[in-house]
């Protein structure tokens, strides 16, 4: 299961003073991370099944290394979202290129989503390319991880910024990572990010990205 809170940042300059170690200090002991470079397709079957039954499937390249993510379920209350997900490391790169849920037959949702879509072709509906920089905070009782996500949301429909503050739960109470997230908001003029940056993509799998996108995400 997956928790997080996602917030949406005002511009560019509130983007700098947020990101900085001693703002998230004051919460615990931060453990600056490095940036990496996050590019992602998001998949479904032409009629949109995935979407139907509330899920998500993604291949993501972050740095060097593939990683499929499925998503599925869960619930989302204003900026806190719960949601079951399995994320698989992608050891062949014709994993990636041609992606499959088979990668997930070995789970029982992956086998049902296996089985649903049936000889149905996979296609690409939504891009992101974006930059994550994270810190993972201590309180003493509690471990969650900052990420701050800047980029684009890429679909044949158009594009659509990213710039995100997301904080995950790693260990610990929910309540505390709601408490920071309150704190940040309430500095920042943060705002609730409601739906995720795919549900923020075409609400048809009709908008379709360029193939050529897909294709260099590999290159």
């Amino acid at each position: 299961m997956e928790i997080e809170l996602k917030y949406l940042i005002e511009d560019e300059e509130t983007q700098k003073k947020l990101w900085d170690p001693s703002v998230f200090g004051k919460y615990g002991e931060v453990d600056l991370h490095a940036e990496t470079n996050m590019r992602a397709v998001y998949y479904d079957t032409e009629d949109g099944l995935l979407r139907s039954v509330d899920a998500a499937f993604r291949i993501r390249k972050e740095n060097d290394r593939y990683v499929a993510t499925l998503k599925w379920g869960g619930t989302s209350d204003e900026a806190l979202h719960e949601r079951e997900e399995l994320n698989l490391p992608l050891c062949e790169k014709s994993d990636a290129e041609e992606p499959s849920l088979k990668v997930f037959a070995e789970s029982e949702k992956g086998r049902e989503l296996i089985e649903l879509a049936g000889e149905r072709k996979l296609i690409p509906t939504v891009e992101t390319s974006f930059t994550r920089r994270t810190m993972r905070i201590d309180t003493g009782k509690t471990i969650c991880e900052a990420a701050l996500d800047t980029g684009k949301i890429i679909t044949s429909g158009g594009n659509a910024d990213i710039r995100e503050l997301e904080l995950e739960l790693f260990s610990g109470d929910v309540e505390d990572i709601e408490a920071i997230g309150r704190d940040l908001a309430e500095k920042f003029s943060l705002r609730p990010g409601i739906v995720s940056k795919y549900a923020r993509g075409p609400s048809s799998p009709s908008f379709v990205i360029a193939t050529e996108a897909k294709r260099s995400m590999f290159s």
